[in-house]
Parts: C-alpha cells; structure tokens; sequence
C-alpha cells in the first residue's frame, strides 16, 4: 500500500457519511446564532489530513490549495466512485489544524472500504474507518416520545461534516457513522430558539459494533461540558447554561433594541440559566455523585475573535469510593422554574 503522507508523518483521515436526503427548515430566530433552523441532510464524503508532531504543521500549509484525488473501493478493490478538489489549510483557534475538504455524494455508498488519495506525486492508501451503528430513543423529561433530529457532528474535531437522521413518531432512530470520536452529538426540533433548545453530548466515541445514545432535551441547553478528576476524588465540572426563560429572552431584547445581535453583545453580561446547586443532578456511569459546591467562574470568548469574558458554572461533586477506576460517561441534568415556566435540560 502507498503511504506517502505517512512517511511525512501526516495523518489520512476519510469519512463516508451515508445520510438520507432532505431538508427541513422552520423559519429564522432572529436573536439566535443560526441565520435559519433547518436540517440539511445528504451522502456526504469528508476528506482531513492531520499532523502528527508539532514539526509537521509546515507540511501541512504547504498543502493549502493542492488538487488532490479521492477513490472509493468496494472490498474486492472495484472502484465506486472517484473526486477531485482542492485541499484547504484551516488554522482557526477553534479546531485542530488541519487540510480538509468535503463533498456532496451522488448516492449512498454503503459498500465502500477502501481509498486512495493522491496529490501530485504523493498516493496514500487506507482502509476506510467502519460504519457503526448509531441507536437509541428521545423523549421529553417525562418520558413522553419527541420528534426531531440526531447528529453526530465534526469527527476528531475535524469541520468535514457529520451524519443525521430524522427522529420517528415513537422517538426512535437508528443511523450508521463511521468509526470515531465525534466533536458532539446535537439533537433537537423544529422549535429550536423558541420553544426547545437542544440536547449536546460532548466527545461521543462511537465505535463498533454499535453505539446507543438515548437523550432527553427541552427548554435549557447545558454547553461546553468539561471535567477534571482532583487528587482527592472529586470531579471539577464546567458548564453553561442556557434557557428559554431567561437567556432567550435577554437575547430577544437586545435584539429588539439594537435591531440585531453580535457575540460583542454578551460581555460583561451575565445570562445563565439562573441555577442553584439543588437544581443540578451529576450522573458517572449510572452513578449518582454528590453535588457538593457550585458557583459562577468567568472564562474568556477570545477564540471567537472576543476580548472579553462571560459567566459558566463550576461544581464540585464527590466521586464514590465503591466506584472502580475507569472510564465512564458523565451526564448532567438542570431543571428550574423560571417565570412559572418548568424547564429540563441534560447534556
């Protein structure tokens, strides 16, 4: 097999999303980040060339603008299908430097398992990563079956796309990813901004045979979830919280009196989902841990191109010593009452 940009000490990554066609659009929240709520769906292939070692960033912008051609291979290496495009450099504070490109597919390609890039005189062969099963059931905080849309968003961190499918009457779905850890899992509906905010699940490792992810989503989104395990087993929990009730509101009245919004309108402001320790429930593995201490902490927005801080939460809660060492998946719930409004969120 070639392995060119192996040798260089560059990383291939390629990734065939088998995603059903369609688009579902539920009009503009002016006062939210996203121009319109819709769901875009379509077979995707997302192409990524990562660096292994500081010492090879150089490589890596050398690339920027490079044609390069991709094909597909089935497992008895017949040729599927074939793209050409040009490479381009990203170097954003935001994700991880690297050379992407990403295209729309004519069709599903299920079978594909093999691929060979080539740009210029460099070839690189790769076995493509497996497509895993992706299940599970969305409900409401009572159990109640809701409909919307699951998906799997920027694999390794990597802007290439992602896989979706739309969420049936009784809350169930199923789709197939390829093997990785994914940036995050997104699911919400049609009323996004204005009724319901969405469901996030951080650094989702999906790998074979299958994954289930069950989740639950409502009025408040729990954002940039993040942990650290002290020396005295406890867990340091980092979140933001945001709401129907009270974030979306602030927002909508900025909106309303400047006649539009920007990120330079929320420094200095504190718009958390007002929350009190009694309010969260911290979940390891199907563990319940003791929520110990909460307070607000500022943290710096500078990598969306801000010079300035906003609030989050930090909690501390207690690690149970009948708890093995390992690794767990870690769930955080927050329900209130704002304004007579009941509102859940879990990420």
């Amino acid at each position: 097999m070639n392995k060119g940009l192996s040798k260089l000490g560059l990383d291939v990554h390629v990734f065939v999303f088998n995603n059903d066609v369609f688009e579902d659009c539920y009009g503009v929240v002016p006062y939210i980040k996203e121009p319109e709520v819709c769901y875009r769906s379509k077979p995707r292939i997302g192409l990524a060339i990562s660096h292994r070692s500081i010492s090879n960033v150089r490589i890596l912008s050398e690339l920027n603008g490079r044609e390069y051609s991709l094909v597909l291979y089935d497992e008895s290496m017949r040729k599927l299908y074939s793209v050409d495009g040009r490479l381009k450099h990203l170097s954003n504070p935001l994700l991880p430097e690297v050379v992407i490109d990403s295209r729309a597919l004519p069709h599903k390609l299920p079978e594909a398992r093999y691929a060979r890039l080539v740009i210029g005189s460099i070839a690189e062969d790769l076995e493509l990563p497996p497509q895993v099963r992706v299940y599970g059931r969305i409900t409401d905080f009572h159990g109640r079956p809701r409909k919307g849309y699951v998906q799997l968003v920027s694999p390794y961190g990597f802007p290439v796309g992602g896989a979706i499918v739309r969420v049936g009457e009784d809350g169930r779905y199923e789709l197939y990813a390829p093997k990785a850890i994914y940036h995050h899992a997104f699911i919400c509906d049609g009323g996004y901004g204005r009724n319901t905010l969405e469901f996030y699940g951080w650094n989702v490792p999906i790998e074979p045979p299958e994954f289930r992810l069950d989740a639950r989503f409502d009025k408040i989104e729990i954002y940039r979830l993040s942990a650290m395990e002290t020396p005295e087993r406890t867990l340091m929990i980092h979140f933001v919280a945001w709401d129907i009730a009270y974030t979306s509101g602030i927002l909508k009245t900025i909106y309303e009196s400047k006649g539009g919004i920007d990120i330079k309108d929320i420094c200095g402001l504190d718009i958390l989902t007002p929350l009190r320790k009694s309010d969260v429930e911290v979940y390891l593995g199907e563990q319940k841990l003791e929520v110990r201490t909460m307070r607000k902490i500022e943290y710096t927005i500078k990598n969306y191109g801000v010079t300035c801080s906003t609030k989050a939460y930090l909690l501390e809660a207690k690690i149970p010593s009948s708890l093995p060492r390992g690794k767990y998946p870690l769930r955080l719930v927050a329900h209130t009452v704002i304004n007579g409004v009941k509102e859940w969120g879990e990420a």
